[in-house]
């Protein structure tokens, strides 16, 4: 089709692994100059802070102004701590999130790849039994079945293919790209197990090292900087109802941690399991298709079956493709949920080991 030869040629799909994705994003993300720039002003102010302490009013320095001054300067050490650990959050939380929209791109292509298999399958079916009943093989309500079926399927393939539109596009913005990029997504989830600590482990390291909780404990230690000094126009007891509404959401946010470590370390372990299974299952069919090609070489089988239900070579090849894929999503699913875990818990999002390597950019020698 040229009209469609010619859009190629203007916008090429261009090969993207996961590791390129997550480097373009951090690279394009507005979020993450943001953090950089907070952190630029957390040190100004702390640099600021650092030298009114060395200034001594003639009052002396037991006095609210030198208070304030001790404790804006202390405020100011725990805001460059906290800005610089939120600059580190949010090159994970990046990583995350293009891991989330990459792996949801990858199933989407493997759910089409399903679809458009199972779908030909039908069609090649369709004629076949079409034969059949004009041959009075088939009955027509068993064609006419067929025949819903697999209009039914070419309806669940078009929402298929919206549904991989729609995570391209995700994509798309996360990266800083235009409408009319296009990658192809290159990189494969190779990962069939997590290895973790004891879960009571998982869950002291997520208490101090989650994004959600040393956000919280950064606003309790600035409370708890207060406690020491005079600060005009905050009376002893607004004070304390400042410190204990922070230390609440200190506890607050440990508890909420701690259900969501529980809550994806059974499932991770769950998963695991299910990836077994599906090894499994995946080896059965290539043996059955093994088995199948043999019958048919001796024509014992059809390649494509007149009657619905019957043994056919198609049928087992077509078994073989759908058990792959549902393998594939499995260790995707895997892959998300170590993402997410791994920024629940302080770790790094992204692990290479996961991944097949990218693909080796050919060089070419200038003359």
């Amino acid at each position: 089709m040229p009209g469609v030869a010619a859009a190629e040629e203007e916008n090429p799909m261009e090969p993207l692994s996961i590791q390129a994705a997550i480097e373009r994003a951090q690279k394009n993300s507005p979020a993450m100059r943001l953090t950089e720039l907070e952190v630029q002003k957390a040190q100004i102010n702390r640099d600021d802070a650092a030298e009114a302490v060395n200034w001594l009013p003639t009052e002396g320095v037991v006095t609210p102004a030198f208070d304030l001054v001790i404790s804006s300067w202390q405020q100011s050490e725990i805001g460059l701590t906290t800005a610089k650990r939120a600059e580190q959050a949010k090159k994970e939380e990046i990583a995350k999130d293009v891991l989330t929209a990459y792996i949801s791109a990858l199933k989407n292509y493997n759910n089409l790849m399903s679809m458009e298999q199972t779908l030909k399958n039908a069609k090649d079916q369709e004629l076949v039994r079409n034969i059949a009943l004009n041959a009075g093989i088939l009955s027509s309500f068993d064609y006419d079945s067929s025949w819903i079926a697999t209009k039914q399927m070419e309806e669940g393939y078009q929402a298929t293919q919206m549904a991989y539109e729609g995570s391209i596009a995700d994509l798309r913005s996360l990266l800083g790209e235009s409408a009319v990029w296009t990658p192809v997504l290159t990189s494969e989830a190779i990962i069939t197990e997590y290895p973790r600590n004891d879960l009571n482990v998982e869950i002291v390291a997520a208490s101090s090292e989650s994004v959600l909780v040393w956000t919280k404990e950064a606003l309790l230690d600035i409370e708890k900087s207060k406690e020491d000094w005079y600060i005009k126009g905050i009376s002893s007891e607004m004070k304390q109802i400042n410190f204990d509404t922070a230390q609440l959401n200190y506890e607050d946010a440990k508890r909420t941690v701690r259900a969501l470590v529980e809550q994806m370390y059974f499932t991770i372990n769950a998963l695991e399991g299910q990836i077994v299974m599906a090894e499994l299952k995946h080896n059965e069919a290539l043996r059955q298709e093994e088995l199948a090609r043999l019958k048919y070489n001796l024509g014992m089988i059809p390649r494509i079956s007149m009657i619905p239900g019957d043994t056919n070579l198609e049928s087992t090849i077509l078994a073989v493709h759908q058990t792959q894929i549902d393998l594939d999503n499995m260790k995707l699913d895997l892959a998300s949920l170590k993402a997410q875990y791994a920024f629940m818990t302080g770790r790094n999002v992204f692990d290479e080991a996961d991944w097949t390597a990218p693909p080796v950019e050919e060089k070419t020698e200038e003359i």
